[in-house]
């Protein structure tokens, strides 16, 4: 029930921080591949990927494998740890939806026309991803902890059409997860970071 924490520090500005991850914990009956540990690995390996650039992004990113959030605490837990560095949390995301591919993406209140976003959009719109003018309102179940606290989150948009009949059950297995749809979910949430991480976006800020 642990949260298991890994960070790519950032050159410049350290101290500010992008919290992605997935969670550990699957249900009993299956093994766990679309709940969660296809979240788990998309966002380490769109992490790994940032981390192989020659240069490493001005700011930290973090991944965070979150112990419990099937029986809850996990995100609460990280909240209570790291109450006194929310104002450094410069923006949230839990890939917890299994591994259709990301169909839309929707980023923090007042950001969808700032510089950063739209290179962010042009980035990913060869991989069918589309921008979402709607803020996004939840970054999933574990951090909502901290956007309790003010951290600003950001949705990836998964496919979900086949994740409720598998996830919390048997037939959750690494069998039904296709590759190409995994790979597409990495390369997006890799250039939602990199993003991120290497420049000065304030989310607080545009959201006001």
């Amino acid at each position: 029930a642990y949260n298991v924490v890994g960070e790519i520090r950032g050159r410049e500005k350290p101290d500010e921080v992008i919290v992605i991850g997935g969670h550990l914990d699957s249900w009993d009956a299956g093994t766990g591949a679309v709940d969660d540990a296809a979240g788990i690995g998309i966002t380490t390996a769109a992490a790994k990927l940032v981390a192989s650039l020659p240069q490493r992004p001005r700011r930290t990113i973090r991944v965070v494998m979150w112990g419990a959030e099937e029986q809850g605490g996990s995100g609460e837990a990280y909240a209570e740890a790291h109450k006194a560095e929310v104002g450094k949390i410069v923006v949230a995301s839990e890939s917890d939806l299994g591994s259709g591919q990301v169909f839309r993406v929707r980023v923090p209140k007042g950001s969808f026309g700032h510089p950063a976003m739209k290179t962010f959009f042009n980035t990913v719109a060869p991989l069918k991803a589309i921008p979402s003018a709607d803020p996004a309102v939840s970054g999933g179940q574990d951090v909502e902890g901290i956007k309790a606290l003010g951290v600003p989150v950001a949705q990836l948009e998964q496919d979900a059409s086949r994740y409720f009949d598998l996830h919390h059950s048997a037939d959750d297995t690494l069998d039904k997860i296709d590759p190409r749809d995994l790979a597409q979910n990495v390369a997006v949430w890799a250039a939602f970071i990199y993003t991120v991480a290497d420049s000065d976006i304030d989310f607080r800020a545009l959201a006001k």
